[in-house]
């Protein structure tokens, strides 16, 4: 038996099935990165060598052994002098003027 005169072709639909076609962009996407910097001082002792220098005139004659006394304890107050400066910077301030 056959059914093909009988019996037309009838067509049924599924209900529809949807397949994703996933595509991929770029996106580009800033992150921040806070950085603080703290610079540090720091104080390092150097040593810094200054020389005093003490100058004076003196005549030599007959009593030299006198005036060498003399000149002796004259030269170790002037030693005290507390200025701070060297005799080359003196020296260095009067050419400038």
């Amino acid at each position: 038996m056959s059914c093909q005169p009988f019996c037309p072709t009838v067509r049924v639909y599924d209900p529809p099935v949807t397949v994703v076609n996933d595509v991929f962009h770029p996106q580009i996407v800033e992150v921040v990165h806070q950085i603080n910097v703290v610079t540090r001082h720091h104080c390092v002792p150097c040593e810094k060598h200054l020389y005093q220098y003490c100058y004076q005139d003196e005549v030599a004659g007959e009593q030299d052994s006198n005036n060498s006394n003399r000149s002796h304890k004259r030269h170790k107050s002037h030693r005290s002098h507390k200025s701070g400066r060297s005799y080359i910077s003196k020296a260095q301030k009067k050419k400038t003027k």
